[in-house]
């Protein structure tokens, strides 16, 4: 019994460290979430992606965002919604959902970042928008990270400062 108790608290002490590491949101989890947010409008058109099961819990949320045109998919009628979303991605869902609230989504001022390459040329405007807007953090050294991922507190605090 005695060694068993170092075992036993080795365990519990790992195990919070390990519930706390954040898996990335995926593109359905990201949907669902502004669906959530803009308060489940309900869904004007049909579902338009190959790739998404009629009995997911997330399509009407991806109706929705596929009808207000927030959503486009990766290409060759799929929408990929097992992956993870990346931040160039998250940004022009944002920027697109913005514009159809009037917001104003012109291309602001910001520091150079380091990894400017790095960003695909369909989401340029939107990532430094999002950035620049403070909806979106930079990364560590001064970098956009436009292939990185969210996670769920990311994507909560990104919701937040939308709401402002």
């Amino acid at each position: 019994m005695r060694q068993l108790i170092p075992a036993l608290l080795l365990l519990t002490l790992l195990v919070p460290a390990a519930a706390a590491v954040e898996v990335p949101v995926t593109r359905a989890q990201f949907v669902s979430a502004l669906w959530s947010w803009a308060g489940s409008p309900p869904c004007a058109g049909g579902q338009p992606f190959s790739d998404v099961p009629q009995a997911a819990p997330w399509l009407s949320a991806l109706c929705w965002a596929a009808g207000e045109g927030l959503v486009r998919g990766t290409g060759g009628l799929l929408f990929t919604p097992d992956r993870p979303i990346t931040r160039e991605e998250a940004a022009i869902l944002l920027r697109r959902y913005a514009a159809r609230l009037d917001r104003d989504v012109s291309f602001p001022e910001i520091a150079r970042c380091n990894d400017f390459e790095d960003i695909s040329p369909w989401a340029d405007d939107s990532l430094y928008w999002a950035t620049g807007t403070g909806l979106i953090g930079w990364s560590e050294g001064g970098r956009l990270d436009p292939q990185g991922t969210l996670t769920q507190a990311q994507l909560d605090a990104i919701l937040t400062r939308f709401s402002q």
